[in-house]
């Protein structure tokens, strides 16, 4: 990956809506030399994915929470139930297994804290192979950078 290459992700993670045209100029390169070194990075898998981001907040999702699971049994079974859980939940932003006193992080976005103890009761407390949940309220959003950054 060159300086050409590290520039143009820049670009595209600061407004992936950005034309290759637009880039091209900005990094000194034609919409041509953009359009493949773009689509050389989407078919290596540098580039994942492109999507809009929206403002939690701004569609009624203002509380930010992180919940940590532990499951009654670390068998294979009760991770395949938990995981297919937590891929069905909306709620669920970002789901990690981890290590230390939890099996599983997930950050949670919600409505308000009686729609997140509804969540943990009804949801996660409510599923055979959960059997503890703690979770983490956000009381303020310090820093929230989904960029990859490439020096």
């Amino acid at each position: 990956m060159d300086r050409f290459d590290k520039e143009l992700l820049s670009h595209l993670q600061a407004d992936a809506s950005i034309s290759n045209a637009m880039i091209g100029d900005r990094i000194g390169l034609s919409a041509s030399q953009v359009s493949r070194r773009r689509t050389r990075l989407e078919t290596q898998g540098v580039i994942s994915r492109y999507r809009a981001e929206v403002n939690p907040a701004s569609v009624g999702l203002a509380l930010n929470a992180f919940v940590k699971v532990r499951l009654h049994s670390h068998s294979k079974a009760s991770s395949v139930n938990f995981r297919e859980l937590v891929s069905s939940l909306s709620e669920v932003r970002l789901a990690c297994a981890i290590t230390g006193d939890a099996d599983y992080l997930l950050h949670v976005r919600v409505k308000d804290l009686q729609t997140l103890a509804t969540f943990i009761n009804e949801r996660l407390l409510a599923h055979p192979d959960v059997n503890e949940v703690r979770s983490d309220v956000v009381l303020e959003l310090i820093k929230d950078d989904a960029t990859i950054h490439l020096d």
